[in-house]
C-alpha cells in the first residue's frame, strides 16, 4: 500500500515539474552567460528606469556623466545578490541598490573606505567595499559579476586605492621583479603578487605563508587532515597592506582563484601579533568602525612578521 502511494506521489511530482519547465521561456547558454556580465552605463539614456531619478541632475546642469557600472542580480539560494549601480564621483563612490522599482543610495567618501576585497574564482567574481558611509554608518556592499567583465571595475579600484597618477610603469615593473624568487616556490602566488601592485607602488616586505593543516583522524595508519588556514601572502608597500589568499571553501586539490584585500596604511588603526593554540600566530589588523581582519601564521614566521610590523611603524610614524 505504501509503495503504491509513493509511486503515485512520485509520478504526480514528475508531471507537475515537467509541465512547469515546459512553460518557462527557453534561454540559450550564451544569453545566460551574458546575463551575468557587468555592464557600463555611459549616459542618462542608458540608465535603467529604476535609477533615473538619481541621474536627472546631470541633465539639468550639464555635468559630466559619472563613470558607472551596473552589476546583475543573482537569485541563488545561498549567494543571493541584488542589482546594483556603482558610480565614481571622484572623491566619493555612490552605490545604488535596486529595491523593486526604486533604489537605495549610499555614498562612500574615499577617506571613509577601510579596504576593498576582490574575489575571483574561475568565472565568478565579487568585489566588496568596506567602510563608513557619509552618514557615518559602517557598511560593506558586495558586487557579484562574471569575471570576463572585471576590467570594468579597474578605474573604480584605482580610484579607491591610493594610486599615484603621475607614476611611471617602469617603476612598477622593477618592483614586480621583487617577486621573481617565488617562481619555483609558488608560481601562482608570484603572479598574484605581480598583478596586485599599482604603478609607482614600492614593495617594502613580503611574507608567504603556505597552507596550514591539522590532523583530525588516523585510520589504519593513514592520517586525515583539515585545512585551518589557506595559503596566503602579505605584501607591505609604501601605501597599503595587500593580503592575498586562496578561497578555503574550494574542494579538492585544485584551487583556481584568489582573494585580494587592499588595505590603505592610513586606514589601519593598529597592527598586532598574538599567539594562538598549537604554536600558531594571529596577525590582527584593526580598522575603523571596529572592523577587524585576522590572518593565521605558523610560529616559524614570527621573525618575518615582527620585521613587517617594524617596517609598518617606520612608514606610519611621523
Amino acid at each position: 500500500m505504501l509503495t503504491k502511494m509513493r509511486n503515485i506521489l512520485r509520478m504526480t511530482w514528475r508531471q507537475a515539474y515537467t509541465s512547469t519547465i515546459a512553460l518557462l521561456p527557453t534561454v540559450s547558454a550564451a544569453e545566460q552567460t551574458k546575463s551575468s556580465w557587468a555592464k557600463p552605463i555611459k549616459s542618462y539614456a542608458a540608465v535603467p528606469n529604476a535609477y533615473k531619478d538619481f541621474f536627472e541632475p546631470f541633465l539639468a546642469d550639464g555635468r559630466v556623466f559619472p563613470y558607472t557600472v551596473l552589476t546583475p542580480s543573482y537569485e541563488g539560494f545561498i549567494h543571493r545578490t541584488t542589482e546594483k549601480l556603482i558610480c565614481d564621483f571622484g572623491h566619493e563612490i555612490y552605490v545604488l541598490e535596486r529595491s523593486g522599482n526604486t533604489f537605495e543610495a549610499q555614498c562612500y567618501p574615499l577617506e571613509g573606505i577601510s579596504y576593498v576585497e576582490v574575489r575571483t574564482i574561475l568565472l565568478d567574481s565579487r568585489i566588496k567595499i568596506s567602510g563608513v558611509t557619509r552618514q557615518g554608518v559602517p557598511a560593506s556592499p558586495t558586487f557579484k559579476f562574471n569575471s570576463v567583465t572585471d576590467y570594468l571595475f579597474t578605474p573604480i579600484l584605482e580610484r579607491i586605492r591610493p594610486a599615484t597618477v603621475d607614476s611611471q610603469d617602469a617603476a612598477q615593473s622593477s618592483e614586480s621583479e621583487k617577486f621573481d624568487h617565488l617562481v619555483r616556490l609558488n608560481f601562482k602566488f608570484m603572479n598574484y603578487a605581480k598583478r596586485s601592485l599599482l604603478a609607482g607602488e614600492k614593495v617594502v616586505q613580503t611574507i608567504l605563508q603556505p597552507e596550514i593543516r591539522a590532523g583530525v583522524l588516523t585510520v589504519l595508519g593513514k592520517t586525515y587532515y583539515r585545512t585551518i588556514s589557506p595559503t596566503h601572502m602579505s605584501i607591505l608597500t609604501d601605501r597599503e597592506l595587500i593580503m592575498i589568499r586562496e578561497d578555503e571553501r574550494q574542494s579538492g586539490e585544485d584551487k583556481y582563484g584568489g582573494i585580494w584585500d587592499y588595505i590603505p596604511l592610513t586606514q589601519i588603526v593598529s597592527l598586532s601579533l598574538s599567539g594562538k593554540d598549537n604554536d600558531l600566530l594571529v596577525l590582527s589588523i584593526q580598522l575603523p568602525a571596529s572592523a577587524r581582519l585576522e590572518y593565521l601564521f605558523q610560529a616559524s614566521a614570527k621573525r618575518e612578521i615582527n620585521q613587517l610590523l617594524d617596517r609598518y611603524r617606520e612608514l606610519t610614524t611621523d
